[in-house]
């Protein structure tokens, strides 16, 4: 019985391990073209401000590197998952509306210099507040002021902050081995995305 349950678990582990190197939001080995093309965009947006791997990891992050676009949830989207509310009350000084949320949405989903410009934006709002500490810049990038009298919140925070954190030394691993992603993107060719414009749609639902 205790060999059939150490085989069971152990085939568990494989399983999982196998199942991990395998997708393509988790390796990045198994990235497509447009993946790279997103993480090489994203880096090169912040590098002048020492954000690049920063960024490049927040979207690996946030949307599988551009594969899923947005969140219905928070809402938010973008590469970045930018929240939908603050970006309308920060960027456009109207009122939060279904109209307007479908709006910013399709704006930053199709627009990376848009949905760039509004995180690098983010970030450096952070790390100013933070004074230059770069992982309360990104716990606050994750869940603002809350994390700090909140200890479920900064538990999240800080879940965040480590895998932003690991992803980072994969970028830097992968770029160092991959030279081609340290030159500037000339012609940015449109991804394909994964999600369809019109779930957009569905904002209005919340």
């Amino acid at each position: 019985m205790k060999k059939i349950l150490l085989f069971s678990c152990i085939l568990c582990g494989f399983l999982v391990l196998y199942a991990n190197t395998d997708d393509p939001c988790i390796n990045i080995q198994k990235f497509d073209k447009d993946q790279l093309q997103t993480i090489r965009y994203a880096y090169h947006y912040g590098k002048n401000h020492d954000l690049g791997y920063t960024m490049a990891a927040i979207a690996w992050k946030e949307s599988c590197a551009g594969l899923y676009r947005i969140n219905f949830d928070d809402p938010s989207a973008g590469i970045y998952h930018a929240y939908l509310p603050n970006v309308i009350k920060r960027h456009y000084k109207k009122q939060n509306t279904s109209f307007r949320r479908n709006m910013v949405a399709e704006r930053l989903i199709r627009d990376l210099e848009f949905a760039s410009q509004i995180a690098l934006e983010e970030l450096l709002y952070w790390k100013k507040i933070r004074k230059n500490n770069w992982k309360a810049m990104i716990k606050s990038y994750n869940k603002g002021f809350s994390w700090e009298k909140n200890r479920t919140r900064n538990q999240m925070a800080q879940n965040y902050y480590e895998d932003i954190a690991k992803k980072i030394e994969i970028l830097q691993n992968y770029f160092e081995k991959n030279p081609q992603m340290l030159q500037p993107i000339k012609n940015l060719k449109k991804p394909n995305f994964t999600q369809s414009i019109e779930q957009i749609r569905l904002l209005s639902e919340h």
